[in-house]
This record gives structure tokens, C-alpha cells and sequence, in this order.
């Protein structure tokens, strides 16, 4: 059964959908490739950058910049591929399918990007919170001691 539905399916195939279905393979690979490469080289120059190590922590940071830059790959591969083909029928594949790997991988990266943000954020609110509570400490005695009481030569303030 399989064999007759894939020997009818071939046959059914004429040379300008292979070429179409080739041409949709070859740019997800670019898309792929791209991706990889872009990952690589965003470690890399992390890593070499200052010649500390990376903090692990950080790793939000560096996967939203290189899902952004795969992004980019993606849309530039996928305008690319657009605009050498000139039957609009045959561009709806790449439009389609650079499209959604676009705004996915844009996606991806903003939110990894801002979810990093608030994660440093929060530790710099936990900061701020404890340099509040020692200056807090240290100035509370001087707050809550008594009010000093004039001396006999002083001559009381008036508010």
C-alpha cells in the first residue's frame, strides 16, 4: 500500500514542484546552517571578549542575540529567494516559510532578550533593598533614641 501511494505520488510530481520543494529544502538549510554558524560565532566572541569566561548565567543574553541574528539570516535568505522567482505562485512557499521561521525566531530572541532584562533587574532591586535596610540599620538608633532635653543655660528651640 505505501509503495503504490509513493510510486503515485512521484509520478504525480511534475519538474516544476520538485524544483519548488527543492528550493524550500535548500533554504531551511541555509536557515540552519545560519543558525548554527550565528550561535557559534556569539559564543566565541563572548567567550574571547575581555578574556573572562562566560557566566552561565547569561545564557538568556546570548541565545536571544542569536536567535536574532538567525532572524536576519532567515529574512535576508528568504527575500533573496523571493525575489529571484518570478511566478507569484511560486514565491507563496518562501514567503511562507521565511515568514514563520522569521517572526518565530524574532520572537524567541526578544523574549529571551527580555526575560534576561528582568533577571537583571531583579537583582539590582535585591541590591538596592539591602544597601535600604543597613542604611536603615545604622540610622535607626539616632531616630529612635529619646529627644534630648535642653540644659539649663539653653534656651529651649522654637519650632
Amino acid at each position: 500500500m505505501i509503495g503504490t501511494v509513493s510510486r503515485a505520488v512521484l509520478a504525480a510530481a511534475t519538474p516544476e514542484s520538485e524544483r519548488v520543494a527543492d528550493a524550500i529544502t535548500r533554504g531551511y538549510v541555509v536557515g540552519a546552517i545560519a543558525l548554527v554558524l550565528t550561535i557559534v560565532l556569539v559564543i566565541m566572541f563572548a567567550t574571547r571578549s575581555g578574556g573572562a569566561p562566560v557566566n552561565p548565567r547569561h545564557w538568556r543574553f546570548i541565545l536571544g542575540v542569536s536567535s536574532l541574528a538567525a532572524a536576519a539570516a532567515v529574512g535576508i535568505v528568504g527575500y533573496l529567494k523571493l525575489s529571484v522567482e518570478p511566478a507569484v505562485n511560486h514565491q507563496i512557499p518562501y514567503l511562507a516559510s521565511s515568514g514563520m521561521a522569521l517572526v518565530l525566531l524574532a520572537v524567541l530572541g526578544g523574549s529571551l532578550l527580555v526575560a534576561e532584562q528582568l533577571r537583571a533587574d531583579e537583582r539590582k532591586v535585591e541590591e538596592l533593598e539591602s544597601a535600604i535596610r543597613s542604611l536603615a540599620d545604622a540610622v535607626a538608633p539616632a531616630v529612635e533614641a529619646a529627644p534630648r532635653r535642653p540644659s539649663s543655660g539653653e534656651r529651649p528651640r522654637e519650632a
